[in-house]
């Protein structure tokens, strides 16, 4: 298994630093750097180029939110993942939206930890079960507002785009979902530069979070977290 190199974000100096040690004991992973500042994290994103950056709901400065967002336009390449503590009020779909590939809770056991690190890095998206009944409600609630009824036949995906959306939700390339589905890469380009406008969304993070929240796919959830 390729190393996988992690950026740690988080105002807790002995949570950070145990988290640290943990992982350094782990022969595939590499941590690269470790702060509470969002804003040195961003600055050593581009140094270092991290695979996955690891980001605390609790930063020394700033909004981690705001961060997240700061981050996945300055490091594109890194996977993102929020972690929390199980108590902390965070609006799950706004940690997706904002780019973040994950939603952990500070209790994972380490084994639940390095695993998800593993399925991060590779593009899966992660919800510990602690916070997926946040997440449904999230859903539930957002379905019952009149900015979230159902979108009408014209600007629904295709059932080839709705393909290219679960490969993407999965964190294929569009090289890799080329691949897959045997057609050029630049018809790949096409048709998610086609989903993106019909659904009025920015990018790949908020077209997952979109296919989430729709019920089109969902997040991984393992209950051994």
């Amino acid at each position: 298994m390729e190393t996988i190199k992690v950026l740690l974000v988080d105002n807790e100096e002995v949570f950070r630093e145990g988290l640290a040690k943990l992982l350094e004991d782990q022969p595939h992973i590499e941590i690269v750097y470790h702060c509470s500042s969002g804003k040195e994290a961003v600055e050593k994103g581009l140094d270092t180029k991290p695979d996955v950056i690891i980001v605390s709901s609790q930063i020394s400065d700033g909004d981690a939110i705001e961060t997240v967002k700061e981050m996945q336009k300055r490091s594109p390449e890194a996977k993102i993942a929020m972690i929390a503590r199980p108590e902390e009020r965070v609006n799950p779909l706004q940690i997706l939206k904002s780019g973040a590939k994950a939603y952990l809770a500070k209790n994972i056991s380490a084994t639940d930890l390095v695993k998800s690190i593993e399925l991060i890095s590779s593009g899966r998206i992660i919800v510990s079960p602690v916070f997926a009944d946040k997440f449904l409600d999230e859903i539930s609630a957002t379905e019952k507002d009149d900015s979230s009824k159902a979108i009408d036949t014209q600007s629904s995906p295709s059932d080839r785009e709705m393909e290219i959306v679960r490969l993407i939700v999965e964190g294929c390339t569009n090289k890799e979902i080329a691949q897959k589905l045997f057609i050029a890469e630049n018809t790949v380009k096409v048709h998610v530069k086609n989903i993106l406008t019909k659904l009025e969304l920015r990018n790949r993070q908020q077209l997952v979070a979109y296919a989430v929240l729709r019920n089109w796919v969902t997040a991984d959830r393992d209950e051994s977290m």
